[in-house]
């Protein structure tokens, strides 16, 4: 039999043992890819197979970041991220089809009402910029006029990848620049001028990748 001694001792190490805090196993990152038919076209997964992490595709063809908000919390939000790459712009800039695009001051404000929402869950933040758009296949089925009178498609798409980057800046996020990234590889895009073949997907999630490597848990 156990002395009176040895079984204080054994309760002490037993009450101990019951108060010391317990360590869960963190759980690995998972990442929220949030935007457009671009997003959706598949770079997530290929992002999921170069980093090995549980990546969520949110991209819905045709959103505009105004659209993105009204999914944000059930698409993004409920996910409970650790990063979100937040990725719009295209549809943003129809200047053809006023019923879909987003005046600048408003495309700035939902990005960063996006940033803020994905902050205070205590997600990381990382924007990309609209990839190049092609002219003449993207004109066979838009309006030319609203960009011409605007001063061009081209100004048009670098006046919202501008406000990407200001936002970017101000804010210290991680920025995936793709315009002039995609520019250097033509071979990125589809034949429609807009979307990406399946080698722009992989080139876009490694650039994106290239992004959110320092932010992973080392």
């Amino acid at each position: 039999m156990y002395n009176s001694g040895m079984t204080r001792l054994l309760l002490f190490l037993a009450a101990l043992f019951l108060t010391l805090p317990t360590f869960a196993a963190e759980p690995p990152p998972r990442i929220v890819c949030f935007g457009d038919s671009i997003t959706k076209a598949g770079y997530p997964k290929v992002l999921g197979e170069v980093l090995k992490l549980d990546v969520v595709n949110a991209g819905v063809g045709g959103n505009t970041t105004a659209a993105g908000l009204k999914r944000m919390q059930k698409d993004v939000l409920d996910a409970k991220p650790s990063i979100v790459v937040i990725f719009f712009g295209t549809n943003d800039c129809r200047l053809a089809e006023p019923e879909v695009a987003v005046p600048l001051a408003q495309y700035e404000k939902n990005l960063t009402t996006m940033i803020d929402a994905s902050e205070i869950i205590g997600a990381k933040v990382i924007l990309c910029t609209m990839p190049p758009i092609n002219p003449e296949p993207y004109f066979k089925r838009h309006k030319k006029e609203p960009f011409e009178a605007a001063g061009g498609l081209e100004k048009v798409c670098e006046q919202y990848r501008a406000t990407v980057r200001k936002i970017a800046e101000t804010k210290k996020l991680p920025l995936v620049d793709l315009a002039p990234l995609l520019a250097k590889t033509p071979e990125w895009q589809a034949p429609d001028g807009v979307h990406p073949t399946p080698e722009g997907t992989k080139l876009i999630a490694k650039h994106i990748a290239t992004a959110i490597t320092p932010l992973l848990p080392k």
